[in-house]
This record gives structure tokens, sequence and C-alpha cells, in this order.
């Protein structure tokens, strides 16, 4: 393994009486600080079996170590490693032993009279001390200048290892400013220690030894990294961090419920999951295909089955991952309709098989609501398999997933282990996880320990990333640049999906190797099948009135002539609350036809409630479904015509893919209008600019013909314009000044996908309809909610398990509005509770503009 034979820092050699040394302390229980130690570092040797994050070491080990002698490389090893073994030397703090450990062994120390109980920062000193000795030792000059690099970014991870990321600069600041915590540890505070601490400390403000060591560090950093280097920098930082955060909490959890951890839940055998898959109808058929007819015909503009595409995007897709399977960035560019879900699946499956060191897979979409459905998918695959107990999902609606444990040898009683079910979600201890593109961008980017966690679990998997065009642009460059360095340094496999995709590629200032898993695209986006499954009406956009009474009009008019679905999009809650209360007044007063029944969804509709209308439209005929843009992105709807407004070319042809999904129907159709200004809705967007609209009859060519990489030409070229405009936030300064100086916390706000618009949360308390006839009282959820809040007998763990369960009810009665102007009964936290909530409800859908309104216009 990467650490065998690497030497670990000997306390005995330099902590005097190092057995009297407490890490933790639980009533009776003592645990040594050597105890602890031996525990972190053990957990990181399991870990990195598990995981098999040999590979990982080295890859970073290659790229940032090329100039290192062998010997310096070992030295390397030796720091990385007591970087974990000595994360909490400082606890030899006198201070932390006598008030935080009740040690009274510590009492007469001289330096308990100092105010200073903490020990990370020590910890980070004392490391810092100790090699920098060693490397001024070190006989190979040359190795001396990257060492002492590695030798600070440890220990900056270190003083880190309870607190968040922050920057490297604050991390400098606290060494040398005279009211910085470590400053004051190697000057007046120096009691606190030294009587426990044999290795006499080597800087002192006369010296300036730590300002030259800062000095040179960052004239190397600055005069001698690359963008290559800086970003696997800032990657090595935050492995480091998460495995260091990880290992201690194992450790801790160890010695706190006197319980092995054992149990790291990655993929230990592919074929466990393969088999099961395979043993699907759909798979067969597949299968079938292939041996009978696939590379057997070369034209395909004639077939009426879609099933005849599917499988020949299904295989051909297999067959180029199988070419290059080494690569790290696949591309997936495949129509609506074409069965992406299933593609994926097993391309995910596929990879595992090929590379035994992958041993996760994340699923990732924008939407919670994808998250529903392809949970659904998956267990229409696997039914009752016990596979289906090793597949999680991950986000702020599911609670979290309970293993169960039973109480004594013999017991028949079943409860819920609470700690183990936090630590399998904290740590994402599941082989299969479905998640949201936020909560990856989290763990990739984020600053907190919550967010950290789950990193190392990142390494050595495969992540499908669904729909990415959802994405922001204005971060575009620097979302593949950082996937591509995270996937070379962390050995992930990505798959990058969509029905228009960008290609990212062009954005990338360095040669990278990807594969588009389809070679020739217009074999499916131009086979009539596909391509003329919707035609596409421009007429209501061209006309000079674009109002909602022109809209609602030619609406009414069309659906008199039919008992087919009809699909309704605005892209402001506002204007399709306003559609719908209108239509539904129309509808009302239609004679001598049959009325429709009119349903309005948007992303202020709960699961329960979004659930129930998708199986209506469904499962019915004669709806009208007015929506906003949570209608888009691959629900998985079937609808006869559409009207949509206009906003951009990827929304259009996602909407497109809501309409004759299955490719069965004749004559369906989708008119396009222009309403509402996409410029307010898609504020930092390119691709909102009118230029690039329906309103331009190019635009209208390429959504017809389906040539998305003649809008993406344009779009990349206009997203290079303007990152050479912003000279304050172009994507070279913000690697030169964020990345490279590992500003963490500056990343993280650079990286963040959504920009809130919305800031108060209000719980409306209403009755919920479940079904089979169940109800959920939003009085009863909020006062178990408060309740829960205010029980302190619980422990740490059930609590948070407990709360999980109580926020996915929660949820459905929670909104986020923009102004604070409301009267509420009681405000908990960032929630502010308005018990009579059913009167800003039209229809049972929440009413923003009688909301707007104020209380007392309603008392």
């Amino acid at each position: 393994m990467y650490f065998d034979g690497v030497e670990k820092f000997d306390l005995d050699q330099f902590i005097v009486n190092n057995e009297q040394i407490y890490a933790h302390v639980i009533d009776d229980r003592k645990e040594t600080l050597k105890e602890h130690v031996e525990l972190t570092t053990m957990y990181l040797q399991r870990i990195i079996k598990e995981k098999r994050l040999d590979n990982v070491f080295l890859n970073l080990e290659n790229q940032l170590c090329k100039d290192l002698s062998n010997r310096g490389i070992d030295v390397y090893r030796e720091m990385l490693l007591n970087t974990i073994y000595m994360h909490d030397v400082g606890k030899i703090n006198c201070n932390f032993q006598f008030i935080k450990m009740k040690n009274i062994a510590f009492k007469e120390f001289y330096g308990i009279n100092f105010n200073n109980s903490n020990h990370s920062m020590l910890s980070s000193l004392i490391y810092i001390n100790h090699y920098f000795s060693k490397i001024q030792q070190h006989t190979i000059k040359e190795d001396q200048a990257i060492l002492v690099i590695f030798m600070l970014l440890n220990a900056y991870v270190i003083s880190k290892h309870h607190g968040k990321l922050d920057s490297f600069a604050e991390f400098k600041s606290k060494l040398l400013e005279e009211d910085g915590e470590g400053y004051r540890l190697y000057t007046e505070e120096n009691r606190i220690y030294d009587e426990i601490y044999k290795q006499p400390i080597l800087f002192n403000v006369e010296n300036n030894f730590l300002k030259h060591i800062f000095v040179n560090v960052n004239k190397s950093l600055n005069d001698k990294v690359a963008q290559e280097d800086s970003m696997h920098f800032y990657i090595y930082n935050r492995f480091l961090a998460s495995l260091l955060i990880s290992c201690d909490y194992y450790a801790t959890s160890h010695f706190k419920n006197q319980k092995e951890i054992s149990n790291f839940n990655g993929i230990r055998d592919i074929d466990f999951f393969y088999r099961v898959y395979k043993n699907t109808e759909l798979y067969k058929s597949i299968r079938m295909y292939e041996m009978e007819h696939y590379h057997k015909s070369k034209e395909f503009f004639g077939v009426t089955d879609i099933n005849i595409l599917r499988n020949e995007l299904f295989l051909e897709t297999e067959e180029n991952l199988r070419k290059n399977y080494d690569n790290n960035i696949f591309y997936l560019e495949a129509p609506t309709g074409s069965g992406k879900s299933n593609v994926s699946m097993n391309l995910s499956f596929k990879l595992a098989e090929l590379h035994p060191s992958l041993n996760k897979i994340f699923y990732v979409y924008p939407f919670n609501t994808l998250i529903e459905q392809n949970l659904n998918t998956l267990n229409n695959i696997f039914g009752e398999h016990s596979v289906l107990e090793d597949i999680a999902v991950i986000n702020s609606v599911v609670p979290i997933k309970t293993k169960r444990k039973v109480d004594g040898e013999d017991s028949d009683v079943i409860k819920d282990d609470y700690e183990l079910s936090l630590l399998d979600r904290q740590f994402l201890h599941y082989p299969m996880v479905l998640t949201t593109h936020v909560s990856i961008f989290n763990y990739l980017f984020g600053t907190s320990k919550e967010n950290l966690f789950p990193l190392y679990q990142m390494a050595n998997s495969i992540i499908i990333l669904d729909e990415i065009q959802s994405y922001k642009n204005s971060i575009w460059k620097e979302i593949i640049t950082f996937l591509n360095y995270y996937s070379e340094a962390l050995n992930i496999k990505l798959i990058i999906m969509s029905a228009t995709l960008p290609n990212l590629n062009r954005l990338i200032d360095k040669e990278t190797d990807t594969i588009k898993l389809i070679e020739n695209r217009d074999k499916y986006f131009s086979n009539p099948i596909f391509k003329d499954r919707v035609q596409l009406d421009f007429s209501l956009l061209d006309s000079e009135k674009n109002s909602q009474e022109e809209i609602l009009s030619h609406l009414l008019d069309r659906s008199k002539k039919t008992k087919g679905n009809i699909l309704v999009e605005f892209i402001t809650k506002k204007s399709a609350m306003t559609f719908f209360k209108r239509l539904k007044e129309e509808n009302e007063l239609l004679e001598g036809c049959i009325k429709k029944e009119i349903v309005l969804i948007t992303g202020d509709d709960n699961s329960i409630d979004r659930n129930a209308i998708i199986a209506k439209v469904k499962t019915s005929k004669n709806i009208i479904l007015v929506a906003t843009q949570v209608i888009e992105a691959g629900v998985d709807i079937d609808m006869d015509m559409g009207y949509k407004d206009i906003s951009m070319l990827d929304a259009e042809e996602q909407f497109l893919g809501r309409i004759n999904r299955s490719c069965k129907k004749k004559k369906c159709k989708v008119y396009f209008f222009n309403i509402d200004s996409a410029s307010n809705v898609y504020k930092n967007d390119i691709r909102k600019d009118k230029t690039i609209s329906l309103t331009n009859q190019h635009i209208r060519d390429i959504l017809i013909n389906k040539n998305f990489e003649l809008f993406y030409d344009d779009v990349l070229k206009r997203l290079k314009i303007q990152s050479s405009k912003l000279n304050q936030n172009n994507f070279q300064n913000f690697i030169n000044v964020n990345v490279r100086g590992l500003n963490f916390q500056k990343v993280e706000e650079k990286m963040q996908l959504i920009d809130e618009h919305y800031k108060y949360k209000v719980f409306l308390s209403r009755i919920i309809q479940l079904e089979y006839n169940k109800v959920l009282d939003g009085e009863e959820v909020w006062k178990e909610y408060v309740s829960l809040l205010k029980n302190n007998y619980l422990s740490f763990a059930e609590k948070k398990v407990k709360l999980s369960r109580i926020t996915s009810n929660l949820n459905y009665f929670i909104y986020q509005v923009k102004s604070d102007d409301f009267t509420y009964e009681e405000r908990v936290g960032d929630i502010f509770y308005i018990a009579d909530g059913e009167k800003y409800f039209t229809d049972g859908k929440f009413d923003r503009d009688n909301f707007n309104r104020g209380i007392g216009d309603f008392i």
C-alpha cells in the first residue's frame, strides 16, 4: 500500500509523558492521544484499501512531485501520512487537558493562566516546526523549496480540521500577524505547551523564519506554478482535508460508540448489480437485436419502430466505451426519447466492469423531480431485489436511509441504528447514489466539513451528469476545467449527457482526450422518427399582439378539436398562475363541447401534488396542463400538443421532448409565443439574447433540423468575448488569484450553481390530502418539528435522522418568498410559521399575488 514503510511521528520521543495526554473523555472512559491518532491512521489505511486509493495518491504525487528526487518523495509521503497522525498533537495544550479533558495532572501547569484551550492551530504549529527541521537537514537542496510548500499546505489542513476551509492567506495571517492565534502560540502563549513538547521551536519574532518560509512559498506558487499545478494543489488540499476529517470522525465515533466502522459500502462486485440488470426483459431484447441485426444495416431513415434506434444507440455507445474505456470524460448527446437513462445505466455498469478500481456510481440530476423519476425507473428494474438497499437518494427532501439492528443476540426487537445511519449519509456509504447537481458541486467546491466529508468517496467513482446545459453558462469554462482536473487526479469517470450538449472541450485551455459516444449524431437526430415527431408553428410568435388573450383564444379554439392533452408553458410563475385562472374561467363557460380538465404545475408544488398531476396526465385524456420550466427537463409525460413562451434554445428543445415523447402519434404540434422577457428570468445567461432566440429565423432552422452544434458555436464564441471584457472576473484572473491563492471561500462562491432569488422561507400551515385518504396536518408537522428541535435528550445521531424524516414532511408546507413584509405566528431558525396558510391558495395552488398583497387584505 501507498504508505507502507513510512515512519510516523514518534510521540514517545517528542512528547513528555504522552500516555497522560487525553484525546477524548466520555464518562469514565478515557482515550489517550496515542490511542486516538493510531486509530485515526488505522482508518486511513482502511479507507485506502476499501476505496483502492493507491492510484489516487500516485496521481497526485506524479503531478505535483515530478521535480522531487526519490528521497524527496519519501519525505513528501512521510509528511502526508503525518498530516493525519499529528492532527491532534496540539491537545498537549495544558488548558485543553485541564479544562476540556478534566485532566488534573495539568492542574499546576503555569500555562493554564492563558485563556486558550484550542488545539488545531497548535497541532499545525508543531507540525511545521517538526518538518521544517527535517527539511533543513534534507541534503538534496533542490527538493527543499517543494517540500516546504507541502509542509505549509498540510499544516493549513491540520489547522482547519474542526472548521471550514477559508484561505491560505488567512492561515498566513494567523501565523505572522501579532493578533493571530498562531503568532501568539510561539510568542507569549508558548507556556501552554513548552513543558510537554520536547523539540525546541525553531522560529520566533527575531529570526523571522516563518515569514521567510511564507515569502518563499508564495514566490514559488506565484512564479513557478502553472494553471495545471494550481488545480492539482487545490484538489490535493481538498482531498487531504476530506481524508483527515473523515478519519478523525470515524476514529472518534469508534471510541464514542465502542463500535468499529467496518463497511464503507463501495461496489465490491459489479456483477451483483449487472446480473440483475441483465436479467430484465429490456436488456435481453437489446441483446437479441444485437445478435440478429446490429451492424447489418446502414439505412435507418425508413424505420417506424423507435426501439430500433434506441437499440442502435445503446449498442453504439457501449461499443465506443469499450474502445476508449481508459479515457475520463465521455459525452452522450442523444435525442429526447432515445432512452438515455437506460443507456447511461448500462454504461456505468460497463465502466465498473472494465475498471475494477471503480467502486461507486453517482447519478446526478438538475432537479429533485428527476431523481424521483429515475428512482422509480430503478425500482422497476430491480423490483424487490436486495440491490435496492444499496441505492440511496441524497437531497434535502428524502429522509436519511436507516439501517436496522437487533437488540441483543437472541432478541426479536429491531430498531434503527441511528449512529450508523448518520455515518452512511454523511460519508455516502452507498454503492449507488442519486443526487442533484447542487449536492455534487457542494462536494467538489464547498468549504464546510459536511461538504468535505464525501469528497474522498468520489475518488474512483463513475459520475453520470444529466442535463449539464442547465448549469449557468457564465461558469461553463470553470466547470469543465475543474471536472477535467478532478477526473485526472481522483480517477473519476464522467459521462456527460443531454439532448442539447455544448462542446465544452473548446473551453478547456489544454489538450484533453474526451470521447463522443455517438460518432454520427445525424443517424439519430436527423431521423424523422425523432426529428419530425413534432411540427413547429411560429405564427403566434410572429403576431404583433403576443398577448395572453391571443394565446387563450388560440388554445381554446384548438382544444375544441381534440381530446388529446395539451401542455402550456410560461417562464414565470406569475404568468402561469394568471393564465391558469383565466383558462379555468373560460373553460367553465364552454358550451356544446367536452370541457377540459385544467391543472397547473410550478416549482411551488410539493412532490405529492406534482406526482399526482404527472400520474393523471400519463393515464387520462382531455387535460390542459399549465406549467413553468419545471416541466422541461426529463419529466416523463407524453402530450399531444404544446404552447410555449420562448426563452432559450435548450429549453425549447427540452419542451419539445414532452410532446409525442413516444414518437407514435401523428400531427403533434407546438406553438411558440413571446409574453415574458427571457432577459428578466435568465439574467446572467448568454443564451437569453434575442439574437439567438426563436425570434431569429436562423435559430428556428437550427431547432427544426436539430443542428445544436451551430447554436453552441455561437454561444461559446460569445462566452469567450464576454470573459475577455470582464477583466475582474474572467477565467484567468479567477485561476491566478483564487485557485492558485487557495482561496477556498472565493472558489465556492464562484462555483455556486444557483443564484438565490428568494430570501425568506414561510411555512404555510394547511391540511394536505395524501394517497389512500390520508391527510397531513401542517400544524401537527410544525409542532413535531419544534418539539424535536427542543429535545436535548436524544443523541446527536438520533436527532439528525429523525429531523431528516420530519424535514421531508416539512418541505410540503415551505415556500420561498422575496420579502419579509408579512405577519407570522412563530419563527424557528430561518423558517416563519403562518397558521392559516390555506387562504393563500387558489384551487390548491400557492397564489403569490394573494400572498404579496399582505395578510391584512384577507382578514
